[in-house]
């Protein structure tokens, strides 16, 4: 008797299917497998294709204030006259 065996991945991020599955390396030889469909396998091609790692989602809102490198003029003090000498 013969079965078929069928694997299908799924998306570890998403569910979707098909996923295509990665080999990442880390830290002193530390290998960890994932799944990932596409449209998440995207930003992972993206970084190893550059050599650095995926820059984080911009946060919502304002972005930070920005200390200023200009410093205030500061007013010119004109040395006041001094006082005559009464005898």
């Amino acid at each position: 008797m013969a079965t078929k065996v069928v694997e299908v991945r799924e998306c570890d991020r998403c569910g979707k299917e098909p996923a295509h599955t990665w080999v990442i390396t880390g830290p002193e030889g530390a290998t960890r497998e994932i799944e990932l469909c596409d449209r998440h396998a995207a930003a992972v091609a993206n970084a190893f294709a550059l050599g650095r790692a995926v820059a984080p989602r911009p946060t919502r809102g304002r972005p930070p204030r920005r200390a200023s490198t200009r410093t205030a003029p500061h007013p010119t003090v004109t040395p006041a006259e001094p006082e005559p000498i009464w005898r």
